[in-house]
């Protein structure tokens, strides 16, 4: 049996995925079963975990619920392993994990030579103010999130910092770790640590300022099935620049992105092991591709399917699809080895941190932009003065 995995509490969005998993597999003349954590926990107290069948469990979010068996494990993947020792998981707990930890994948990537942009993870207010400054536009970015929630697009202005998102502007006040995140009277108090990217940007005509293209691939089995474009059809202030979906952008299907971003792409899943999910890269007319971020389904996300919606979707963008025909196969799916870094490899940050990469050597993530960047006053947005922000 092959179980597709998710919460109660997580129902409300998840469900529709699982259903759709479902009719695909019996589409293809097989069965993919929706079973909830808390229903494969009733089940295992009544029988033993070897004769439960499952051979195969594909994870959706769940919460690990709050009243457990003394014996079972409190952490999500330990969970699973307890409930189905003897099921294949997919997408690995380890995949899934790296790639909800936004700073971790990028040093993860850098290790390794995947193109990233420069970033910096830092408690120190000077460095992040610097790395700002240096750059003329960054994004701040929430550790762990997806859908672009918790990120403002920052630049420097001639009294400090200023952050934007969802269209609002604030002074933004860097502050020590340990005081809360608060926004008052336009003013956003922000915590450390902070993690911080470079805008990577292009300029069209008339030396308009815009960020550069967003392709997203979307991976099974580790191949990429088909492409998407997320994209705004305007750019009106600097937190459009977060192109996502879930903030206001559309989707579009590409049939060709070229070689590199292919190439680029396949080397950040291979890296990870990300054999279910999505890498999200970057690329402008002067710097190539950049890998952004990557997205699995699993305990903690949910990969978008909002494409599905639209008019032109078909099914050579079916993505539940392609999922459903890879569990079904037999035999089953080879494992890639575990992508968890060897103890010597990582890196511990404690008090004032550095760029990514080992504190006694800070070094910037990926390569540097290809000739001169036109800079831009900040207020300036498509080649126009903003007025009365």
């Amino acid at each position: 049996m092959i179980a597709c995995l998710y919460g109660r509490t997580c129902a409300a969005f998840v469900e529709p995925v699982a259903r759709e998993l479902c009719t695909a597999a019996e589409k293809l003349g097989g069965e993919i079963v929706p079973l909830t954590v808390e229903r494969a926990l009733e089940e295992r107290a009544r029988r033993p975990p070897e004769s439960s069948g499952v051979r195969r469990v594909y994870v959706l979010p769940f919460d690990v619920p709050a009243r457990l068996p003394a014996e079972a494990p409190d952490t999500p993947a330990a969970l699973v392993r307890w409930l189905f020792p003897e099921a294949e998981v997919v997408n690995s707990f380890d995949a899934h994990e790296i790639c909800w930890d936004k700073p971790a994948l990028a040093e993860r990537w850098l290790q390794r030579g995947v193109p990233v942009p420069d970033g910096l993870l830092t408690s120190s207010i000077e460095e992040a103010t610097a790395f700002v400054e240096q750059h003329e536009w960054a994004i701040l970015k929430a550790s762990r999130s997806c859908g672009g929630h918790g990120h403002y697009v920052v630049t420097a202005a001639a009294d400090g910092l200023v952050a934007e998102a969802h269209g609002q502007r604030y002074e933004l006040e860097l502050v020590p770790s340990g005081a809360p995140q608060q926004i008052r009277d336009r003013q956003l108090r922000y915590p450390a640590p902070f993690y911080l990217q470079r805008l990577v940007n292009d300029v069209g005509v008339r030396n308009r300022m815009k960020p550069g293209q967003l392709l997203r691939a979307h991976l099974v089995e580790g191949q990429i099935v088909f492409w998407i474009e997320p994209y705004r059809p305007h750019y009106r202030c600097p937190s459009d620049w977060i192109v996502t979906p879930s903030l206001g952008a559309r989707y579009r299907f590409l049939f060709s992105v070229g070689e590199e971003a292919r190439k680029v792409a396949m080397r950040a899943a291979d890296v990870i092991g990300l054999r279910f999910g999505v890498i999200d890269v970057v690329r402008t007319s002067n710097e190539g591709v950049y890998v952004l971020a990557a997205y699995s389904d699993g305990h903690h996300m949910m990969i978008d399917r909002e494409f599905k919606h639209l008019p032109e979707f078909r099914d050579a963008f079916d993505f539940d699809h392609f999922i459903a025909e890879a569990l079904l196969a037999e035999p089953a799916p080879l494992t890639r080895p575990s992508p968890s870094e060897p103890a010597a490899a990582r890196v511990e940050i404690k008090g004032r941190e550095g760029r990514f990469g080992p504190a006694a050597t800070p070094r910037k993530l990926g390569k540097p932009p290809q000739g001169p960047r036109r800079r831009q006053p900040p207020d300036a947005v498509h080649g126009r003065r903003r007025r009365g922000r």
